[in-house]
């Protein structure tokens, strides 16, 4: 596993580049692709433990959200109703994975992230039974956010929010 995740990693700084129109600081793409791997590896683990909080944490007021039957969310609390839905049933559970994260970069605030998840449902009633496996893709468009314009970034789970999925 740890080889896994330390290729993984090796990937992604190596499929980093720079802004060559960037006329200010000197960009660090290797920190921004790390930041939104750890994002979705602490959503991942959210939607494990069915913690609600933490993965609308990290969605924007004016996120919008496509799930995997083409249903939209227009907003954040239309998106939180979504994942209640999942987290909240007093019917069926789900066991939730993440696969191989891929993280591209527009530019010094804006990225694309791409990684596959699985959803196996199951009834509360008989965990060991999957009644249902769900393969999606998910493509995330982030926005990196600053203090008042500062240009100073927030803290690291702050510091990309998910504008859409």
């Amino acid at each position: 596993m740890r080889t896994i995740l330390t290729l993984t990693l090796f990937s992604i700084l190596y499929s980093c580049n720079t802004d060559s129109n960037d006329t200010g600081a000197k960009y660090n793409s290797t920190g921004d692709s790390l930041a939104l791997v750890k994002m979705v590896n602490e959503r991942e683990t959210a939607m494990k433990k069915k913690d609600l909080p933490t993965v609308m944490a990290q969605f924007s007021d004016d996120a919008t959200f496509i799930n995997g039957e083409g249903y939209y969310c227009a907003n954040k609390a239309e998106i939180e109703a979504f994942h209640k839905g999942l987290t909240q049933s007093d019917s069926v559970g789900y066991y939730y994975t993440a696969g191989h994260i891929h993280v591209r970069l527009l530019d010094n605030n804006n990225a694309l992230v791409y990684y596959p998840n699985r959803m196996d449902w199951f009834k509360l009633t008989n965990p060991k039974d999957t009644i249902e496996k769900e393969t999606r893709l998910l493509t995330l468009t982030a926005k990196k956010e600053t203090i008042n314009g500062s240009g100073l970034p927030l803290q690291i789970n702050k510091l990309w929010n998910i504008l859409m999925t």
